[in-house]
Formats: structure tokens, C-alpha cells, sequence
């Protein structure tokens, strides 16, 4: 009897802990456009930190970044401006970072970090509407 008791209240409590839990977000995974982005803007030792950000966040992530730091910015653009001479074209993941920026920059959020100027808004709206490239294709197009 009371191996039965012990039994009914552990089998529950067993099967509880052995539930399936969620899959994890890809955390420690590092797009290869975020890599990219991070050589262009000189920070390349960033990658570790963002290993710990989940990649559907990671362009979220980066814009934030780009709008608080002004001179990474700049190299950022210049990067972007030189792969739509060479390949016509962006990745994806640059034209997510594009338009979460004209996001914040359109935001509350923007007061704590200030707008770039009118020449640059233009640029990352260019960016948005650039055709996408594989980052393949951008990267073997490069002037060398």
C-alpha cells in the first residue's frame, strides 16, 4: 500500500520533469551577415557578445547598435553603399537591419540616441529598397 502511494505520487512528478521543454532559441549561432557587418564596422570581437543573442533578434540587435554609435554607423552605410555598387544588391539581413533602423529612428526611442542627418536617412532608406542578394553572390562580386 504504501509502495502504491509512493508510486502514485512520483510517477506524475517523473513524467513532469521529463516533459518535452521548448527548443532553444539559436543563441550561439552567428549569421554570417552579422559577421560581415561587424568586420565593416572594425568590432569583429562584438561576434562573441552577439553569439549570446538569438539570431531572430540579432538584426534588432545590431540597429540598436548602429543608431547608438554614430562612427560604427558611418562604416556600416559605406559597407552597405559599396556592396549595392559592386553586387546591385543586399542581403536580407542588411535590409532587416535597414528598416529596424527607419524603425527607431521613426520611434520614441530616437530621443535617446538622436537622428542621423538627412544624407544618411537617405541611405539606409536606399538600403531598404535595394534588391536582396544572397551574401555569397556580394561577396565575390567585391572590389577587390
Amino acid at each position: 500500500m504504501i509502495l502504491a502511494l509512493l508510486l502514485a505520487v512520483a510517477l506524475p512528478v517523473a513524467a513532469a520533469s521529463t516533459a518535452e521543454l521548448p527548443p532553444p532559441d539559436s543563441a550561439g549561432m552567428v549569421n554570417l551577415s552579422l559577421i560581415d557587418a561587424l568586420a565593416a564596422i572594425r568590432q569583429p570581437q562584438l561576434a562573441g557578445v552577439f553569439s549570446f543573442i538569438p539570431e531572430k533578434y540579432s538584426t534588432f540587435a545590431f540597429a540598436d547598435l548602429m543608431a547608438r554609435d554614430k562612427k560604427a554607423l558611418k562604416h556600416f552605410l559605406g559597407k552597405l553603399q559599396s556592396d549595392l555598387k559592386d553586387a546591385k544588391g543586399l542581403t536580407g539581413w542588411d535590409h532587416e537591419v535597414c528598416a529596424t533602423l527607419v524603425n527607431l529612428y521613426a520611434s520614441p526611442l530616437s530621443e535617446s540616441f538622436g537622428k542621423p542627418d538627412a544624407k544618411r536617412m537617405k541611405k539606409i532608406n536606399e538600403c531598404v529598397l535595394a534588391p536582396e542578394v544572397p551574401l555569397s553572390d556580394i561577396v565575390s562580386r567585391r572590389s577587390k
